[in-house]
């Protein structure tokens, strides 16, 4: 059996009822992989977090049907494969509890919802430096605030048919497309790729990739007129990932695109992180 792509999901939350569909999206691909699902919450040191604020997984597991009513915590790991883990940490620095937290605990993969909230803006633009550093090489994705996604929120079923994945020549990209193909593939086998380059001529790695659409115009704008007239359900977008995923996106070509993006974006470093496998 081949290994899933990815083993350990980390679900950050600031208990808003808007990140719903990110909160879906994290527990529907845990349970594709039958991976860890760490749902954490930062609050601010001194402050109480009571663990009946955490979001209900089985609650929604029972709503997909995928439960019983009434079933034991230990269904969803028996059932499902999936192990929940719920913690609450006190740090004044989001973004650094976050990244050690990720580190710690070998995180793969980061769901969560880009909405203009306080907390958010404090992981975008608080202070970074070491805690970005941390998750360098874990993959991301990231839906905005009020955004659907691929997961429906009521039944937990996959609308998941059109990737759209840009390239860049700064950015190496088959192990991106490698992992992306995989996850992809996991989810919905008949999901087929549109790869896109946006420059003058194609980069010279554009031969070891599926067909690639060559468009001309401005970057970040032509990526977004694409999506928005080939309705994707999904954005890919490699990473340099040299200074930490969150210092690569902001003011950056992916964070451009994610700002405005149509539709989720599943961000992958360029380089597969070590201690992987």
């Amino acid at each position: 059996m081949d290994r899933p792509p990815f083993q350990s999901i980390v679900y950050p939350t600031d208990f808003s009822l808007s990140n719903g569909a990110a909160f879906a999206h994290a527990v529907r691909l845990a349970i594709a992989a039958r991976s860890a699902l760490h749902i954490l919450h930062i609050e601010e040191a001194g402050a109480e977090t009571e663990q009946n604020r955490f979001p209900a997984v089985r609650e929604l597991l029972t709503q997909w049907q995928m439960l019983e009513p009434g079933a034991p915590p230990e269904a969803v790991g028996f059932k499902l494969g999936v192990n929940v883990v719920k913690t609450a940490l006190a740090s004044n620095d989001v973004a650094q509890a976050v990244g050690a937290y990720a580190e710690r605990h070998s995180c793969d993969l980061l769901v969560m919802m880009t909405h203009e909230s306080n907390w958010m803006r404090r992981i975008l633009n608080g202070s970074l430096a070491e805690a970005t550093a941390r998750l360098a090489h874990a993959p991301a994705l990231f839906l905005r605030d009020g955004e659907e996604g691929f997961v429906d929120e009521d039944t937990g079923k996959i609308r998941l048919t059109r990737v759209l994945m840009p390239i860049a020549a700064e950015v190496a990209p088959m192990h991106a497309w490698g992992l992306a193909s995989n996850i992809v593939r996991m989810l919905e086998p008949i999901a087929q790729f549109h790869v896109l380059h946006v420059g003058e001529t194609l980069p010279t790695f554009g031969n070891l990739l599926p067909h690639v659409d060559l468009r001309r115009g401005p970057v970040v704008e032509t990526i977004l007129e694409v999506a928005e007239k080939s309705h994707p359900d999904l954005i890919v977008m490699a990473t340099a990932g040299h200074q930490g995923l969150f210092d690569d996106l902001r003011g950056s070509t992916t964070e451009r695109v994610l700002r405005d993006a149509p539709c989720p974006v599943l961000t992958i470093p360029s380089k597969q992180r070590r201690d992987r496998f």
